[in-house]
């Protein structure tokens, strides 16, 4: 298992981005995925959204 993590405190410098497309390339590989988005204004779940 493992954990990584993609911080700043500095704004629009492409931490969603590279989450997500990091996260996408984990789960092609059969990885299973967790993805947090934290972020007072989070736009994760623009990329990934989640189905019911």
């Amino acid at each position: 298992m493992y954990a990584i993590s993609i911080v700043s405190t500095k704004g629009g410098i492409s931490k969603t981005t590279t989450a997500a497309n990091l996260g996408g390339i984990c789960a092609n590989e059969q990885m299973r995925v967790l993805r947090i988005d934290a972020d007072p204004q989070p736009s994760l779940p623009k990329y990934y959204p989640l189905t019911y």
